[in-house]
Parts: C-alpha cells; structure tokens; sequence
C-alpha cells in the first residue's frame, strides 16, 4: 500500500466520523426540538385537550355544586280549599308565614293572587323544610312560577304554554243541559252562544231542548298541552236535533256582506224576520191565551208570552224596526214597541231600564240590546211581557211562522255549495278520527 493511498483513506475516515457526528447531533436537536413544541402541534393539542378536559370537569362540579340543593328537594300537591287564599295554601303546606309572604310579593306584576280559584292545583317545592319553588297554572295556556334564587330572594315569571291548534269537532247528547255538555267537551261561552242566536227563530231552549238530544259543532280550536282550550277561531257548523227533528246551519259570508251569517244546506239563511224568543236563558212563566191574573184575582185574556229572568238580563229587539214608543206606559211598567215591516209590531214591558239611546224614531236591528228585565208597572216578579202584534192584533209568539231571511241564489249560491262540502269534509275526516280512537281505546282497555 502506498504513502498516498493510506492519506487518502485516514481523510476519508475522519469524513464519515465527522459526517457521522453531524447526523447524530441532526438526530438530537431534531429530537429535542420536537420534545420543545418546535415541530407539529402535538405538545400543544395534547396540553389544549388536557386543559379542555380539566374545564369541563370544573364546569360539571360548579354546576353540580349550584343544583344540587335545587335536586335534593320534595314536591307537594295541593289544592286550594273553599274560601282559601294562597297564602293559606302555602302555610298548610308547611312554608313558614315569612316564606309565603316572600314568595307572593314576587308575584307583583305577574300574577294577582286574589284570582285564584277554589280546587286549583298548586304545586310547591321545598328542600330541608324550606319553601324554594311555587308553580300552578294562571290560565288555560299560563303558568306562573315562583322560584328561590342563590341570593335567597324569590323571582316569580309568567310561563306561556306552546299551543296546538286543530278543526274541534264535538257531536254529542245532552246530558243535564246543552250549555254544560258542550262546554265539558271544549267549547266556550262563544261558541254556544252562536248555537243560541242561530237557533232563537225557531227553538224554545228551555221547552224544546232535553236530555238526550243531539248537538253538533265545527269550530277552530287552540288548547294547551294539558288539552284545555285557550281560545278558539272560526264557528263553521252547528247541529242542532230536537223532537222537531235536526236542523243544520253552515257559516258563510256571502259576497258582498260585511259578516258571515247561517245557511242551511239549500242556502236558505237561519234568520227569520221575528225571533220568538228575544231573550237568552230564560223561564217561560205564563203563555199566551185565558188564565187567571196573578193580581187582579180574575180570569182574562193573557195576549203575550211571559218569560222569567233575573232583574238585568238584556233583552233583545225581536227583528229590524223603528222604536215607536219608549217610556213609562200604566200597568205596562217601563215599555217599548218596535215597528217591523210587513204589519208587524212587538212590545217588551216591565223593563228595568232602557238601553241608551232608546227613543221613539230610533231605529234598531234583530238582536240589539234595547232594554233589561225588571218588576216595573203591575208585576208580580222579574220577567219580560212580549207581544207581537200583526196589523193592530196581539197573536201568539210560540206559534209564530214568519218568512226567513235571505236565501242564496246564483253566484253566491255557487261559492256557497263550495264551502258546504270543504266543511262537510272536515266533519267526516274528524268523525272518523274519533271513531278510530275511540276503537284503539277500547282495545286497549280489553288487552290483557
């Protein structure tokens, strides 16, 4: 081996040592500077997930550590009793009279506590003996809650409930008394009285309505989750079958009219020209015809209908007319007389008083409020004396048959028909709704 050669070969080894080191100190840095965060994130997410992970846990103690006096508590239900005061409710729940008085004045503003009602539910929350929430519903739709907050204090608010909305469909028999019945089943006061106004020209509700007659409505509905209705919309059907047989009306505004009014299915309007009865909820006390008068002690013609009522029920202008008389008038009491079209006159005596604006040439419409029941001129007891006269001649109200209203033609008659059957779809669909769950149900109550 030559001088040269072996020079060359030490050079090439002290190349690969320090090549050598060069990588292995590459090898190093590259490793600490990775172990530095310098290189990736890993460090980082792995300290920002740790750091996510111990917040989370914090989070969950301080929220446990807040609600767990709040989770550790007893429910009561009670109901308030007859002539009971909420603050009597509370106390006999076992909140001390300091407690009930702190949680009722958070009520200001929100709620009146003098409304409530004998029966109604209230439920109350305490935690070791302490009274920490209060929670009954104010309406059909409301709740109002009154609850205990970390400074001690109570803060109460009004809860309004998510409403459901739907086409209420009831058919049913009258059980003790229409009115009852069908505001069990859903109904309103609104509804019920458009059964009557539509029903007045022909059914005597006290006489003609009993026990077990059929009664059928179609009325927009909005209730609460607990089923109670809230409010309701539109009336669109009413059914009414006595023992002089079924009468049914549709709502329909006709072109050109300003409100909807009652057609039966021929679009022959519900509306007569003389109501028979103009007045709601009364007793008829004395017919038309001989009878023997309560006061002056003989027999004689009675040539009206008389119908008992508390001193104040509104009565009604039988028909469209122009007031002809209005005032004081002998044994008559207080007394108007209407002239209608066609001959006819009523007369409505021993009012209490006038409605305002009551006077001779006023004119007024079927259904206005033209006076209020009283005792006045030669009464025994509060009720209306009612007449109709035909052409100078009292005859009698009960047997009354007068032409109807406006009856639909052409175009109207048309659009009319269109309605009908939209609203006849809308029965038969929630028939049958009714029907099929009331078959689920009774499957279900047959299952073992």
């Amino acid at each position: 081996m030559s001088a040269e050669f072996t020079q060359r070969l030490m050079k090439a080894r002290k190349g690969l040592t320090a090549f050598g080191l060069m990588a292995a100190s590459l090898v190093l840095g590259l490793a600490l500077a990775w172990n530095a965060g310098l290189f990736g994130g890993g460090s980082a997410a792995e300290a920002a997930e740790t750091a996510a992970v111990r917040e989370e846990a914090a989070r969950r103690a301080e929220h446990l550590a807040f609600t767990e006096a709040y989770l550790d508590h007893t429910a009561r239900e009670m109901r308030v009793g007859n002539g009971e005061t909420l603050v009597g409710v509370l106390t006999r729940a076992g909140a001390s009279r300091a407690e009930a008085n702190a949680a009722l004045a958070s009520l200001n503003g929100v709620y009146d506590p003098r409304r409530i009602r004998p029966g109604q539910s209230v439920s109350l929350f305490f935690s070791d003996a302490q009274l920490t929430g209060v929670a009954f519903r104010s309406e059909p739709g409301a709740s109002v809650t009154a609850n205990r907050t970390t400074a001690g204090a109570f803060a109460a608010r009004e809860v309004l409930m998510p409403l459901t909305f739907e086409n209420a469909h009831i058919s049913a028999e009258v059980e003790t008394s229409l009115y009852s019945t069908a505001l069990s089943l859903g109904a309103t006061d609104r509804e019920i009285a458009a059964l009557a106004s539509a029903f007045s020209y022909d059914v005597d509700f006290q006489r003609d309505v009993q026990t077990g007659d059929r009664f059928e409505l179609v009325f927009e509905r909005y209730y609460d989750d607990e089923g109670n209705t809230v409010r309701t919309g539109d009336l669109l059907f009413i059914s009414l079958e006595t023992r002089q047989g079924p009468r049914n009306f549709y709502a329909f505004l006709a072109p050109g009219d300003s409100q909807v009014d009652w057609y039966d299915s021929d679009g022959k309007s519900a509306r007569r020209f003389l109501m028979r009865t103009p007045i709601n909820g009364a007793r008829l006390s004395s017919g038309f015809g001989m009878r023997r008068h309560p006061i002056l002690g003989y027999s004689r013609m009675h040539r009206g209908t008389d119908f008992a009522a508390p001193i104040g029920t509104p009565i009604l202008a039988a028909g469209d007319g122009t007031v002809v008389r209005a005032g004081p008038f002998g044994a008559f009491g207080n007394y108007i007389r209407i002239r209608h079209a066609n001959g006819y006159e009523t007369a409505y005596a021993h009012m209490s008083r006038f409605a305002r604006g009551m006077r001779s040439g006023t004119r007024v419409r079927q259904g206005q409020v033209i006076g209020y029941v009283g005792n006045t001129g030669r009464s025994t007891g509060p009720h209306l004396h009612y007449e109709v006269l035909r052409r100078g001649q009292q005859i009698n109200p009960i047997n009354l048959r007068v032409a109807n209203g406006r009856n639909l033609e052409g175009r109207a008659l048309e659009l009319f028909n269109i309605e009908r059957m939209r609203i006849d779809t809308l029965r038969r669909a929630r028939a049958s709704e009714t029907t099929e769950a009331a078959l689920q149900g009774a499957a279900a109550a047959g299952s073992p």
